[in-house]
C-alpha cells in the first residue's frame, strides 16, 4: 500500500511543471521573436523586446539538449545529428558570403547553434571519459574541442580564408560559434552540476550575470541601468532559470524531426524574406 501511495505521489509530482516538449515549444516561440528582431531590425519597426525575450531561448534549448544527452540511447548518434546539422548550416552560411549572397547592407546569417551544442557535447564526452578513466576518449574529445582554438591564432594571414571555411563547417571553434566560449562554459556547468538543481541554477545564474555584465565592463563599455536594458541585455538569459526549475523530468511529445528541421528552415526563410524586404524599402 505504501509503495502504491509513493508511486502515485511521484506521478502527481511529475504531472506538475513542464516537460521537455513544452519547454522546447516555449524556447521555439522566444527564438522566433528573437530572430524577427535579428533579421528585420533594420526596418526599425521591430521592438527590442523581441530580442530581450530571445535571450531566454538559447539557454532553455541548451538545458534541454543536455537533458536529452543524458537520456539518449546512443550518445554517438545524438552528437552525430548535431554535428551533421552544424556542418550543413556552416556550409550554407559560408556560401552566402563567398558567393556574394549577403544582403546589400552587408548583413548575412551567422546562426548555427548546432555548432555550439556539438562543442558542448564533445567537451562533456571528454569529461565523462576522464571520469571513467577512458583516457584516450577523454583526452581525445577535449583535444578536438580545445586545441584547434589555440592553433587558429598561428595560422598565417594568407591561410585565413581556409581557416574561415574550416571553423564554420567541419571544425567549429569555441571562440567563433554562436554564443561563443560563454555558452560552452555555461553548458558544462549545467551538466556537471545537474545532480543538485539548487546548486546548478545558482551557479548558472551567478556565472551568467558575472560574464554578461563583467565582459562589457572589462571592455570599457559605459554601463548604466539604461544601457543594460537596451544594449547589453544578454544578462536577461537568467530569466530562463524559472523555466529550467519547472522542468519535471518528463519527455512529453517527441516531434524530433520538427525541432531539428525548424531551426535551419526558419533561419534561411527569414533571411530570404529580409533580403526581399530590404530591396523593397531601401
Amino acid at each position: 500500500m505504501e509503495k502504491e501511495i509513493s508511486m502515485q505521489q511521484e506521478i502527481n509530482k511529475r504531472s506538475k511543471g513542464l516537460n521537455s516538449f513544452q519547454l522546447k515549444v516555449i524556447a521555439l516561440v522566444l527564438m522566433v521573436l528573437d530572430h524577427i528582431y535579428y533579421f528585420f531590425g533594420f526596418t526599425e519597426q521591430v521592438p527590442v523586446l523581441f530580442s530581450q525575450l530571445g535571450r531566454i531561448s538559447g539557454y532553455i534549448f541548451l538545458f534541454i539538449v543536455l537533458e536529452g544527452f543524458q537520456h539518449t540511447r546512443s550518445r554517438k548518434k545524438y552528437i552525430g545529428r548535431m554535428y551533421g546539422l552544424s556542418v550543413l548550416m556552416g556550409c550554407i552560411n559560408y556560401s552566402i558570403v563567398s558567393f556574394g549572397f549577403a544582403r546589400p547592407d552587408g548583413f548575412y546569417p551567422i546562426n548555427n547553434i548546432f555548432a555550439t551544442f556539438t562543442l558542448v557535447l564533445v567537451v562533456i564526452s571528454g569529461i565523462e571519459g576522464l571520469k571513467q578513466k577512458q583516457w584516450l576518449k577523454g583526452l581525445g574529445c577535449l583535444a578536438v574541442a580545445i586545441v584547434p582554438n589555440g592553433l587558429a591564432y598561428l595560422v598565417p594571414m594568407h591561410m585565413m580564408p581556409v581557416l574561415g571555411l574550416v571553423m564554420t563547417t567541419v571544425l567549429p571553434l569555441p571562440m567563433f560559434v554562436e554564443g561563443g566560449i560563454f555558452y560552452v562554459i555555461a553548458g558544462i556547468l549545467l551538466y556537471v552540476l545537474r545532480k543538485c538543481k539548487a546548486v546548478q541554477m545558482t551557479v548558472f545564474g551567478v556565472f551568467t550575470l558575472t560574464w554578461t555584465i563583467g565582459m562589457p565592463y572589462l571592455m570599457g563599455m559605459e554601463l548604466s541601468v539604461s544601457s543594460l536594458i537596451h544594449m547589453y541585455y544578454e544578462w536577461m538569459g537568467i530569466f530562463a532559470i524559472p523555466f529550467m526549475c519547472l522542468y519535471n523530468g518528463e519527455k512529453g511529445r517527441s516531434m524530433k524531426g520538427f525541432f531539428y528541421s525548424f531551426y535551419p528552415l526558419h533561419v534561411y526563410g527569414f533571411y530570404i524574406l529580409s533580403v526581399l524586404l530590404y530591396h523593397m524599402i531601401k
